[in-house]
Order: C-alpha cells, then structure tokens, then sequence
C-alpha cells in the first residue's frame, strides 16, 4: 500500500476521495449505529449527504478515460447527475417525514455509491495503485 498515487493527484481527486471516504465512514452509524430519527442519526445524515454531495460533484472534474465518452463525460457522470438528484429526493423525503421514501432513495444510493466504488479498485485507477501499491 502507498499513497504517492493520492498526493500526486489533483486536488479536486483528493477531494472526491477524501469525501468518498467520509461516506464509507458514516454509512454504519446511518443504518445501525443510531435510532432513526435520533439526533445522532440527524446529524451523521447530514455529514453523509453533504459528503455524497461532494463525490458527486468532484467526479463531475474527472475526465473520463472510456471509449464511450465525449469532452471527457462519459456514463458514470450520468451516476453523478442521478445521485445529485437522489441526494435532493432524500433529503426532501426526510424532510416531510416520507420515511419509506426516504429509506428506499437512501439505500439505493448507498448501494449505487458501493457498486461505483468497488469499480475504482480496477488496476489503472488510483485506488487500485493505492491499495496495491
């Protein structure tokens, strides 16, 4: 394992990777470690929105390097604009006590973001450099 590949990226690469990290960081407390509808619950939820936010958002600077993409945007940045989207919808439902709705856009975006994720550890990627040094 080495980090050269994280301090030899761009900044808004770390950014999505630190913010990514955050996400895998707060999704236990979100489904187990707190009551929902606690404030602890709250609190972390907001964290993991904000966080997911910012993954999607920093991805949107990352040129895409597949043969399906054009001016650098290629499918995965449609993941992107679908999570922005989903994030709006989560946070909409939690906050007119939708809480089925509000469960269901939230797993679906936990399980999107694991799925995406798992992808980065692909070799050629950072993450892949990262872990395998």
């Amino acid at each position: 394992m080495t980090l050269a590949p994280f301090y030899a990226a761009p900044l808004f690469v770390k950014l999505h990777i630190l913010s990514a990290l955050l996400v895998v960081g707060l999704t236990p407390f979100q489904f187990v470690g707190f009551r929902k509808g606690s404030p602890g619950h709250r609190l972390t939820g907001r964290l993991w929105l904000l966080a997911m936010i910012a993954v999607a958002l920093t991805s949107l600077t990352i040129s895409s390097r597949f043969r399906y993409s054009i001016a650098g945007f290629g499918l995965i940045h449609l993941l992107s604009l679908l999570t922005l989207a989903s994030c709006y919808g989560a946070w909409h439902a939690a906050r007119t006590h939708a809480v089925e709705r509000h469960r269901q856009m939230l797993i679906g975006l936990t399980a999107s973001f694991f799925v995406a994720g798992a992808f980065t550890f692909l070799p050629g990627r950072i993450m892949h450099q990262i872990v395998a040094g």
